[in-house]
């Protein structure tokens, strides 16, 4: 049966919204996303196949949602229930769909402004201090385990994550597939590594230091302990997703033209 066909019937019998179109999402890497418009609003459908992970992006979300981050909402089925059985074995979670713009590289944007990254390094610090060991159910990250700060991680954040919305001047995170629990420092290691070192643009240091200034603010121990882990911790994220995928050459090309770029400029001096 077309899968499509079963997601739309699955909506019209379990929600209250009517299914004006409904799109697999190609852009998602594992392929198990699907864009719903209904006659007045977007939402996102996720089908997952372990139930341990369903419901830990359930609480995830609910978490911040409840303090009030700019994520997607969990939309609940009629029964009230959050996640709704798909098949035998698959499980599918409808999220509201946020608001705003990705981050996109141009011609007449080469970086991130100073604003733009003073938003997104408080609202990282402020999810990370929120869900401070707390592990709900997620997969424990292998590497900082010596680091002592712990708590949710989003694990991905690149800029395809990070969602802009200019209207009400805010920055909102999508896609917490991959969300781990480890040292917290791991996610600034990864931003980093996302948003200041690239392939065409080489490696933005100023806006790296002004992110990392804006983080850690006044807590001078807390930066004094983490800032010299950030090298470590982003080559380790590095090595960790090329081992585990399977890229084409340009992917993988951009992963170790980061590598260079961070074993060339990030040193504990430098930062």
């Amino acid at each position: 049966m077309n899968l499509e066909i079963e997601l739309k019937k699955l909506i019209e019998d379990y929600f209250d919204f009517e299914v004006k179109e409904i799109e697999k999402n190609l852009e998602s890497t594992v392929g198990n996303v699907y864009m719903v418009c209904s006659n007045s609003n977007k939402y996102i459908i996720k089908i997952y196949s372990d139930i341990e992970h369903t419901k830990a992006m359930i609480n995830l979300h609910k978490i911040l949602n409840d303090n009030n981050f700019y994520v997607p909402k969990i939309i609940s089925n009629k029964l009230n229930e959050d996640y709704t059985k798909l098949f035998t074995d698959k499980y599918i979670v409808i999220y509201s769909f946020l608001e705003g713009h990705q981050i996109v590289w141009d011609t007449n944007k080469i970086k991130l402004t100073d604003k733009e990254i003073d938003t997104i390094a408080k609202t990282l610090r402020r999810m990370h201090k929120t869900t401070n060991n707390n592990e709900i159910g997620l997969p424990k990250l292998k590497f900082g385990l010596d680091i002592k700060r712990q708590s949710i991680l989003h694990f991905d954040l690149t800029r395809n994550n990070i969602f802009i919305d200019d209207k009400k001047r805010r920055i909102g995170f999508i896609d917490f597939d991959d969300a781990k629990f480890g040292a917290c420092v791991c996610d600034v290691s990864i931003l980093i590594a996302n948003l200041f070192f690239s392939k065409s643009k080489g490696a933005n240091l100023e806006g790296m230091r002004r992110f990392i200034d804006v983080y850690y603010l006044n807590d001078l121990q807390m930066k004094e302990e983490e800032v010299p882990k950030i090298k470590e911790c982003a080559l380790m994220w590095i090595d960790y997703v090329l081992d585990g995928n399977e890229f084409d050459s340009s992917t993988t090309e951009s992963f170790e033209a980061r590598r260079y770029l961070i074993k060339k400029y990030l040193y504990e001096e430098f930062i």
